[in-house]
């Protein structure tokens, strides 16, 4: 049980040891969730100290103390009912009943949704620590959930703690998704390449958008990824493929470079944008642009020419697309 408590001390102040909560036993350890508890008590957020106690309460019914503190949640919530009862419970008036599997399981989703929504309010924060800690807790509550994975994955590797981050990608492939839909599976792969690529190993880079492009085959974005990582391995035929792909499979019309995701799934009932959240989005005519300019590293004039037209027609404003042109234009002349 000491060790419990320490963790729990470590989990509060020393993020770095975050992935400690994965290694826990989610069965026993009544300090650790009555210590949690306390922790997010000193910070007045009731919700999840609220659901914490109750976890706690699951693996020690007859602890006075967390009926106590639970009983202080719950007028907080003016859960008054409850709240009676709980004083009941600490007076030893009454007899907490334990949960049952399902009910048990149901509280652990709770908590789960707790702590990932907590995770994605610290993310808008750019607190990366604390989303880190966040989503430590919510797959300590589901093990085997990827999308909790595979955020934590993307949230570590965003804080360079590259070996956690890959072994997480990796065993999140060999779970069972969370749903019927491909998608996440396929940007899940490229956000692990994304990271590969961040550590120099282009080729392993390029398998996993292999991989991500074998899912979701009609993915603009995929096949725009698979071309700058061939582009930057000196692969400029490949690159010109991909991005060629890109073109046909994107509408034909201007949306401009904003930084908006490349994805989105629904995870507890929230529309989740998480997958290349910096990433800009190419328009048709950045398409365009980058093919011209492929074809023009190759040598090949005349397709680079009309490639470069399209690109300024889609998007007049483009100055060093219509400097290139007119250095190729006097070239003829």
């Amino acid at each position: 049980m000491k060790k419990n408590i320490i963790l729990a001390l470590l989990l509060t102040i020393n993020i770095g040891s975050a992935s400690g909560a994965t290694e826990l036993d989610n069965v026993n350890n009544f300090d650790l969730h009555y210590g949690l508890a306390h922790h997010y008590l000193e910070r007045a957020d009731f919700d999840i100290a609220e659901l914490e106690l109750q976890e706690a309460i699951a693996r020690d019914p007859d602890s006075r103390k967390a009926h106590r503190d639970y009983m202080i949640t719950c007028l907080t919530h003016l859960n008054i009912a409850q709240a009676i009862a709980e004083f009941m419970i600490t007076c030893g008036l009454g007899k907490a009943i334990p949960l049952n599997v399902e009910e048990k399981q149901e509280l652990d989703r709770d908590a789960a949704k707790a702590h990932y929504r907590k995770a994605l309010r610290y993310e808008g924060q750019n607190r990366l620590d604390r989303e880190i800690f966040e989503l430590t807790w919510a797959s300590y509550y589901l093990p085997a959930n990827p999308t909790i994975m595979r955020s934590l994955a993307f949230a570590l590797t965003n804080a360079s703690q590259i070996d956690q981050a890959e072994a997480l990608y990796r065993k999140s492939f060999t779970v069972a998704p969370d749903s019927d839909k491909s998608t996440e599976d396929a940007y899940a792969h490229a956000d692990f390449a994304y990271m590969l690529g961040r550590v120099s190993r282009s080729d392993d880079a390029i398998e996993e958008l292999k991989k991500a492009i074998a899912i979701e085959p009609k993915s603009p974005a995929l096949h725009a990824d698979m071309s700058w990582f061939l582009e930057a391995k000196g692969d400029l035929s490949g690159a010109t493929y991909e991005i060629a792909q890109a073109i046909d499979l994107t509408p034909n019309y201007v949306v401009g470079n904003i930084e908006v995701p490349t994805s989105s799934h629904d995870f507890f009932g929230l529309k989740m944008l998480t997958y290349h959240k910096e990433q800009t989005i190419y328009s048709n005519a950045g398409l365009w642009s980058k093919l011209a300019k492929l074809l023009d590293k190759q040598g090949k004039g005349v397709e680079a020419k009309k490639a470069y037209e399209r690109a300024l027609q889609l998007d007049p404003d483009q100055e060093d697309i219509r400097k290139r042109l007119s250095e190729m234009q006097q070239k003829q002349h």
